[in-house]
């Protein structure tokens, strides 16, 4: 499969598509209640964390999959601190997986971190989420913390850059 990835203006990403993309992969999956994805996953507030970062499918212009940039500067910045960056709400639709999309999706964060001058990504995913915790530590990054946060527990990776 081929995908074009690039930010959400140049990819013309709607509203919908990111709803639909963030309650299939955290929602229906179990990550997060209907209720929370409300509040979390509103577009506008999505949109306004940092740079959305989206990956079409060439053939269909389906949208597969997402990933956040979010800068220094942003107020949705949680963990990271001085010049550091983080990650948030990397997803991937159940019929994109497998074809290495996730890590071409972190690939491009990094790569933007990179170019930013940034000296660091954090992101945190849940315990559970195995697949998550494998993509990240074949991508360079390192376990350094667990958390627990609105009931739930939470590993904490970063990369220097």
């Amino acid at each position: 499969m081929e995908f074009e990835i690039d930010t959400a203006d140049a990819l013309s990403i709607t509203d919908n598509e990111i709803s639909e993309i963030l309650n299939q992969v955290y929602v229906e999956a179990g990550y997060t209640t209907a209720d929370e994805a409300m509040t979390l996953f509103e577009p506008g507030a999505v949109r306004e964390r940092g740079i959305l970062i989206g990956a079409r499918q060439k053939q269909h212009s389906d949208l597969a999959g997402m990933i956040i940039l979010v800068p220094p500067e942003s107020p949705a910045r949680r963990l990271a601190q001085g010049n550091e960056a983080e990650i948030h709400l990397l997803g991937v639709k159940a019929g994109y997986r497998r074809h290495g999309l996730g890590q071409r999706l972190v690939g491009s964060v990094i790569n933007r971190a990179k170019q930013s001058g940034y000296t660091k990504i954090i992101l945190w995913t849940q315990d559970c989420m195995n697949s998550a915790q494998k993509l990240y530590a074949t991508t360079g990054f390192v376990h350094i913390d667990n958390m627990h946060r609105n009931g739930r527990d939470f590993i904490v990776y970063e990369m220097v850059l």
